[in-house]
């Protein structure tokens, strides 16, 4: 074992191993500690956080929908569109104080948290105007009303689709915290157990005697432990992979597909205000409308969605919802021909509802669209717990861990002093 009287050579030996398994002990805590921290932090801010963005870009594309509804029905408001309107505008008013005080060290969602703050009192106050002005029946609330559209389009809608994505790229970020292997903790238990080795090894060429229940046990307590940890983290890992594959990812599929329905809704309803001029609005409808429905092959939101959800529940709520948009988009087509033939009474009723020749129509564009963002918002909500179920799985894995594979190493490392001490007492 090296130079020196065999006393003290034992006594280096003792102390070496307890050394390195005590570093292993606060390796294997101080891996384990930041993994649970960066789940925890997952489950229970970042997820929120997204979803909460998620929200605010979805209140702020139906408000702008909603908006335009009003303005159709003119005098005849109805008290369900301004009270949808006004929730709307409250909701993203309040998630956006939320979201200014737990996003600190974000800034680039602060920056677009700023630029909402500041645009979304004009356009309501547009919105306002625009009312005021239709109530009376004056042509001014159009305009009003369509450069507050254009607003939302131009520079809120961005700002907030810029901090949903931030808040996922966060998201992504501590989920790789969360799930990255502890390569150091790893790479020192099998160090521990190597010098052990050697010197249980050399305590059998000195003494001829097999085995030493001190290092026997001290092996055993870090061999436990490496195994324990092995196996945590591969149990947590998979969940919270599997709660992005099978929950987050999915979420935002299907937010963006909510998204781009309401997108499509708040154009098929400015197409109409335009009053013959809508013919870029038409456009936008297309394209939103395509993009959760297959024509742009870039995206197909409805199908990527089906494919993406967890189980049979979920794929089947996307399948109704793609079911309600296939109705909406002919609706849609047969309001368009009607505006393009000059029957704007008859295209307003096939998307609002209303009379049309005594005939009251109950068949319209904005029933399907609201099905359809029933079916998504369930889906959305179904595959979100999914999420929290798979993160919370993840969590639990390493629940004890950080504290009992230390305190094995603790108890490792005075089965080496203890086995060393017997020899030592051999020399008395």
């Amino acid at each position: 074992m090296g130079t020196g009287s065999p006393p003290a050579r034992l006594r280096l030996a003792g102390l070496v191993m307890a050394l390195v398994t005590v570093l292993f002990g606060a390796l294997l805590f101080s891996s384990v500690h930041e993994r649970q921290t960066a789940a925890r932090e997952l489950a229970e801010q970042s997820a929120p956080l997204s979803a909460d963005a998620a929200e605010i870009y979805r209140s702020l594309a139906d408000a702008d929908a909603t908006a335009a509804a009003g303005f159709l029905r003119g005098s005849e408001e109805t008290h369900a569109d301004r009270v949808a309107y006004e929730a709307n505008i409250r909701t993203a008013s309040r998630l956006l104080a939320k979201a200014a005080a737990r996003t600190g060290d974000s800034f680039a969602a602060q920056r677009q948290i700023t630029i909402l703050n500041r645009e979304l009192p004009g356009y309501a106050s547009l919105v306002e105007a625009a009312r005021s002005a239709n109530r009376e029946n004056k042509p001014v609330g159009n305009s009003y009303l369509r450069y507050a559209s254009e607003q939302m389009r131009s520079t809120m809608l961005p700002a907030a689709e810029d901090m949903y994505h931030a808040e996922i790229r966060r998201m992504a970020a501590i989920r790789a915290d969360a799930t990255e292997p502890p390569w150091t903790a790893y790479g020192a238990g099998l160090l521990v157990l190597a010098v052990i080795g050697f010197f249980s090894y050399r305590l059998y060429l000195a003494t001829n005697r097999v085995f030493n229940l001190g290092l026997v046990a001290a092996a055993g307590t870090v061999l436990v432990s490496l195994i324990w940890l092995t196996a945590g983290h591969t149990v947590a890992r998979s969940s919270l992979e599997e709660s992005d594959t099978h929950g987050s990812a999915s979420v935002q599929l299907l937010t963006q597909s909510r998204i781009a329905g309401l997108k499509a809704r708040g154009n098929e309803n400015m197409a109409l205000v335009a009053r013959g001029e809508g013919a870029a609005y038409s456009r936008e409808f297309d394209y939103w409308a395509g993009a959760m429905d297959g024509k742009d092959k870039g995206q197909r939101l409805m199908q990527r969605s089906e494919r993406q959800a967890e189980d049979q529940a979920g794929q089947m709520l996307v399948a109704d919802a793609w079911t309600e948009l296939k109705g909406w988009k002919k609706l849609h087509d047969q309001a368009r021909r009607q505006d393009d033939r000059g029957d704007y009474e008859a295209a307003l009723a096939r998307t609002i509802g209303g009379e049309v020749d005594g005939v009251d129509i109950k068949d319209t564009t904005e029933r399907s669209f609201a099905a359809m963002d029933r079916k998504l918002a369930a889906a959305v909500d179904h595959e979100q717990q999914q999420f929290e179920d798979r993160a919370e799985s993840g969590r639990g894995a390493l629940t004890g861990l950080p504290v009992g594979g230390a305190l094995l190493c603790l108890l490792g490392a005075a089965g080496a002093v203890l086995g060393v001490g017997k020899r030592l007492a051999e020399y008395r």
